[in-house]
């Protein structure tokens, strides 16, 4: 009985130095890398396309659906086909457009345009994605000169 109070002590003996050596001690966080923006989270900066927003607006919605064809850039982009899901039936395409989203960056593209698509909402959203992945100058420069 005497060993194991004994043990019990020397343990807690040594967890509090452990503890007090490590007060006041200022270690630098580790590094962290950048992660990829999410399949979900890319989802939600297409929900909130301008054009979506316009279609919400007449009372109608969007649909999307991820492309997986091998002539696009999946390594670097979650590409999309966009269609209006609410649309009156009559003749013609439903299609909104094909829009990518860089998975460095978290930067939406109009792939017909070719540019990028910017409103002050997609901007902010953006602005949160990079922050909880890490995304700094040096991950925006090495990465925002992709297309898609």
């Amino acid at each position: 009985m005497a060993k194991i109070a004994s043990a019990f002590f020397l343990v807690a003996l040594l967890m509090s130095v452990m503890f007090l050596s490590s007060v006041g001690r200022q270690t630098p966080p580790p590094a962290v890398l950048s992660s990829e923006v999410a399949l979900h989270e890319a989802e939600i900066l297409i929900y909130l396309l301008p054009q979506a927003q316009d279609l919400r607006g007449q009372g109608m919605d969007i649909g999307w659906e991820l492309q997986t064809s091998p002539k696009l850039n999946q390594e670097d982009f979650y590409t999309f086909w966009v269609v209006n899901s609410k649309r009156p039936i009559v003749q013609g395409s439903d299609t909104v457009g094909y829009f990518s989203v860089n998975k460095h960056t978290a930067e939406v593209w109009a792939n017909d345009k070719e540019k990028t698509v910017t409103t002050a909402e997609l901007k902010g959203i953006e602005k949160i994605l990079r922050k909880a992945h890490h995304i700094d100058d040096a991950a925006l420069r090495k990465f925002g000169s992709l297309r898609p």
